[in-house]
């Protein structure tokens, strides 16, 4: 009898030990718990992905050497644990835009593994009021929105915040070319918007500025004002992207 219920008991021991580590292993992850921002490797070759509801970036970079290195980007869903992403600008390989490419996922604690790159969790979208994925449709003049003709086209330019990071890319989804891009951290506070920039396209020497600006929102369209990194004046109006895609 004994026996028995040792056997039972070793049985019952097994049972808990493996379902302790089946817990530990990476898991089905949700589309809440995929968004925010995502980093792996060395300041010399680092890459930042960021997860809005529906849009996403990966962007490497040499942040000491203000190079960079590579973008790409678009819309993603989830399917089970797989992110199927729509390709809408890769600067390493343009021919992938107009793709959708499927990326095996796994979630555990703050570790994300997405197809062979590993990720360390940044934020989960918070603390900053502006997380999301935007789109420019226009510019203020005395105060009044002119919008432009054009806007959610081939041409378009897309904002995507984390809790903390930002990235802006303008790109050309027919031409399959990323015209320019910048981006780094970012503070939101008393209606006050900092970024510091951590890689730019066009020009290195914009590398290591923080540049301010005030934020309003009036309904789904968001005030961008203040000063470029050249001095230029900003005053721009952006929505979500969301609200161009239903």
């Amino acid at each position: 009898m004994k026996t028995k219920l040792s056997i039972t008991a070793i049985f019952l021991c097994s049972i808990v030990v493996f379902l302790s580590l089946s817990s530990l292993k990476s898991k089905q992850p949700s589309v809440q718990e995929l968004i925010g921002a995502w980093k792996y490797g060395t300041p010399s070759n680092q890459t930042v992905l960021i997860n809005s509801a529906t849009a996403f970036a990966v962007t490497t970079y040499n942040l000491p050497g203000k190079k960079f290195i590579s973008s790409y980007g678009g819309s993603w869903r989830l399917d089970g644990n797989t992110m199927v992403r729509k390709i809408e600008f890769n600067s390493a390989n343009p021919d992938e835009v107009g793709k959708e490419i499927r990326v095996s996922i796994g979630l555990s604690g703050d570790k994300l593994t997405a197809g062979k790159e590993q990720f360390a969790r940044l934020d989960n979208g918070r603390p900053g009021e502006l997380a999301g994925a935007w789109i420019i449709i226009g510019n203020y003049k005395n105060d009044v929105l002119q919008k432009s003709p054009v806007i959610f086209k081939s041409r378009r330019t897309m904002k995507i915040l984390s809790g903390t990071r930002f990235q802006w890319i303008a790109y050309d989804i027919d031409s399959k070319k990323l015209l320019n891009s910048g981006g780094g951290t970012y503070e939101t506070s008393n209606g006050m918007y900092g970024e510091s920039i951590e890689f730019f396209t066009k020009s290195p020497e914009g590398v290591g500025r923080r540049l301010e600006f005030e934020y309003t929102f009036d309904g789904d369209n968001w005030r961008h004002k203040g000063k470029s990194s050249t001095g230029g004046v900003v005053d721009e109006c952006w929505v979500r992207r969301e609200s161009l895609e239903k």
